[in-house]
């Protein structure tokens, strides 16, 4: 299967795309670092570290997290630590909707109503795209809703990557991070 990777990056590689073959798509990490990640992404955050936040919850969203997604669709709706862009933003929202989260399927309906025509189709189309790279397909995450106050309301979404049998966790890389890993 090497070989078959090697010759398709060769042939992608000519035609001037970038390629990241399946060793680079996904990182090992410790269940630790990962749990670090969404704590400090919270922190960051909490204290208006937009920069920091951004950086920490634009990675675990491309490993597959819903709440990290909705994070970030909402720091490009706003301009938090990126650029406003409400399109992206809409489609890490949408893409987070695929859960089937309340918060996040009204949340991206809500933009949708927004949207003229011609923005929603590109929105769409962005969020397709991400959905083959970030999707639960994509990432082999695992997601349930679950109640943090110990009532019957289910307030919040938890997400774990998927183990490598070996006590540690495959976390899917971002796009670019990927194609540079593959250089």
């Amino acid at each position: 299967m090497r070989k078959f990777a090697l010759c398709t990056v060769v042939l992608v590689s000519c035609a001037g795309t970038a390629f990241a073959t399946d060793d680079t798509l996904f990182e090992e990490i410790q269940p630790g670092a990962y749990s670090d990640m969404l704590s400090q992404a919270t922190i960051a955050y909490d204290k208006h570290d937009y920069d920091r936040a951004f950086a920490l919850n634009r990675r675990t969203a491309c490993g597959g997290d819903k709440t990290s997604q909705a994070i970030v669709g909402r720091m490009y709706v706003l301009g938090q630590g990126t650029p406003r862009d409400e399109i992206t933003g809409y489609a890490w929202i949408k893409l987070a909707a695929e859960f089937s989260y309340a918060d996040y399927t009204s949340l991206a309906r809500k933009l949708e109503a927004a949207m003229t025509p011609e923005q929603r189709t590109r929105a769409t189309a962005q969020a397709d795209v991400m959905r083959r790279n970030y999707g639960l397909a994509a990432t082999g995450m695992s997601c349930h809703a679950e109640s943090r106050r110990g009532a019957y309301l289910l307030d919040s979404v938890v997400c774990t990557p998927q183990s490598t049998g070996g006590g540690r966790l495959e976390l899917r890389r971002c796009v670019d991070e990927a194609a540079k890993a593959a250089n």
